[in-house]
């Protein structure tokens, strides 16, 4: 097999989705698309739009071959981490030549020499990070200043100016940056966004961004992206009723009843202040949405207090996350092609021990694993719940394109 991974949200599918698996295909020229999709939960901290199972249908539908799901600890978690359970997942293939994804800059070379440059900072631009950050500047915002401050000093740099102020180039750089440090033979594919820009709102562009296309959705304005998804899509969205005051409910109960001891050890709880602000926001929050308006800062994103209140409601804990990284790779199946299945499945066995195609396997794969697998299960409920549903798929789909 000569296989092209994408990792992806699907959230949901979109044409300019549709357009990237197909040109991912043509410019590699490979025979398999592979995606690691993110689940039932998102990694801006929002619920999925749709099931991760009927998400994955559609992607082998529009041209994927194999949809696999990213674990859930890694796919609400920052973006650097987010990348790197995506490349653990594609590591347990054994026939990966290319990773795909879309950016705004369309530039492979030039987004492999920012993840090269990044990922063994000089000491100057370490420095210029730390002095942007005691500034005020969160993370993201300080390295993204502190780069474009060092291509101003560099010329050898200088293209790089601007390169972090597009969401869509930073997960990218954050994907080779993995990819370089896990040692993986994978060539890079990128291709130029069109349309839309990756936040914006309108549903104005022939590529609307999936923001835009989630905003129409919550509206109930469904007429304005008839257009723009698959027919399965907007057939299912038509029909869905979603109740995130249910979410609401249960995060605020969580992290009303945990003590500031209890709220310390949650993954990517960094310091106090972000601590206090959260358990202080929910003492007279009445919804979540109060409590995320309360707590956010300059420092602290709207989508990271979103991240630390799923791991407070799901009880991920720093530890947690540590054991997810010394496990060993593992591939969870949501759907495949019906006629490439026992390709795909032979091959696969031959590189990796722990695959699962349905909740009955976790009893087979290495024992460590059984905890991220129970938590991707317990994310799939607590979806159904938001989405007042009682459909439980358990097992891999197998996809019919005829």
């Amino acid at each position: 097999m000569k296989i092209t991974a994408i990792i992806c949200e699907y959230n949901p599918m979109t044409n300019g989705h549709i357009r990237h698996l197909n040109k991912a295909k043509s410019d590699t020229g490979c025979d398999t698309i592979l995606c690691i999709m993110s689940g039932s939960f998102v990694q801006r901290g929002d619920p999925a739009i749709a099931d991760k199972y009927f998400r994955a249908q559609v992607a082998v539908k529009q041209g994927a071959d194999v949809v696999v799901e990213l674990p859930t600890i890694y796919a609400i978690s920052p973006a650097d981490n987010f990348a790197f359970g995506a490349i653990k997942t594609i590591s347990a293939f054994s026939d990966v030549e290319y990773l795909s994804f879309g950016s705004e800059c369309g530039d492979a070379e030039l987004l492999t020499k920012a993840a090269m440059l990044l990922s063994d900072e000089p000491g100057e631009l370490s420095a210029l990070i730390q002095k942007n950050s005691k500034n005020g500047d969160n993370y993201p915002k300080a390295r993204a200043l502190a780069l474009n401050e060092y291509g101003k000093k560099h010329k050898d740099f200088e293209n790089l100016i601007g390169i972090l102020d597009k969401p869509n180039n930073v997960l990218g750089i954050a994907y080779i940056t993995a990819v370089l440090k896990a040692g993986l033979n994978i060539k890079i594919h990128t291709i130029k966004r069109d349309g839309a820009d990756y936040n914006s709102v309108e549903c104005d562009s022939d590529y609307p961004s999936s923001t835009a296309i989630r905003n129409a959705i919550k509206r109930k304005d469904l007429e304005s992206i008839a257009n723009d998804v698959p027919y399965e899509v907007y057939s299912y969205i038509s029909k869905l009723q979603t109740g995130e005051d249910a979410l609401s409910d249960m995060i605020l109960f969580k992290i009303k009843s945990m003590s500031k001891e209890e709220l310390s050890t949650c993954y990517d709880v960094s310091t106090n202040g972000i601590l206090n602000r959260i358990k202080a926001a929910s003492i007279s929050a009445t919804t979540l949405d109060q409590l995320l308006e309360t707590a956010k800062t300059k420092n602290h994103t709207m989508a990271r207090i979103k991240r630390l209140c799923l791991y407070a409601l799901f009880g991920i804990t720093n530890k947690m996350y540590q054991d997810a990284v010394t496990c060993p790779a593992h591939v969870s199946i949501l759907a495949i092609n019906e006629s490439r299945k026992d390709t795909i499945l032979s091959s696969l066995s031959l590189s990796c021990k722990n695959v699962l195609t349905r909740f009955s396997d976790v009893n087979r794969v290495d024992k460590t694993l059984r905890f991220l697998i129970q938590l991707d299960f317990t994310a799939q409920g607590t979806l159904n719940i938001i989405n007042r549903t009682s459909s439980y798929n358990k097992k891999m789909l197998l996809v019919s394109r005829s």
